[in-house]
């Protein structure tokens, strides 16, 4: 831009604002304000957090999940076809007991470890839960 314009830009925003008047907000200007920040307010609190999977559908689906488990290992042994039959399937075709015979050992280690892991997972989501709720 070389100097005329700009002159004449400039005299134009002069005249403008010379033409224009100053607005002045009505008497009540900052009630209404806070009236709409009220009601504002009042609709967000109207609306609670409902979860997309209710508790009752939740436990339904952990019980058939259980039930269908131990139906699967309490029913008969598996009869394998006769092409397979050179296979030793006597550790899954038999129904699994429930007993503590398992022979597996864990180091101390190991178990501290997982102790404490459950502790600071337990820990953070109460953490998390409380910061979303406030």
């Amino acid at each position: 831009m070389n100097n005329k314009e700009k002159e004449l830009l400039e005299n134009f925003t002069k005249k403008l604002v010379k033409e224009t008047s100053l607005e002045k907000p009505s008497m009540s200007f900052s009630k209404n304000v806070m009236n709409a920040i009220n009601k504002l307010e009042t609709e967000k609190e109207i609306s609670v957090y409902q979860p997309l999977i209710s508790k009752k559908v939740w436990l339904i689906i952990i019980g058939s999940l259980l039930g269908s488990m131990i139906l699967l290992l309490k029913t008969a042994p598996i009869k394998m076809p006769t092409f397979l039959s050179k296979i030793d399937t006597s550790g899954i075709s038999n129904p699994i007991s429930f007993d503590m015979s398992l022979n597996f050992t864990a180091s101390n280690v190991t178990v501290y470890g997982f102790v404490f892991l459950a502790i600071m997972a337990i820990v953070q989501f109460g953490y998390i839960r409380n910061y979303y709720n406030n």
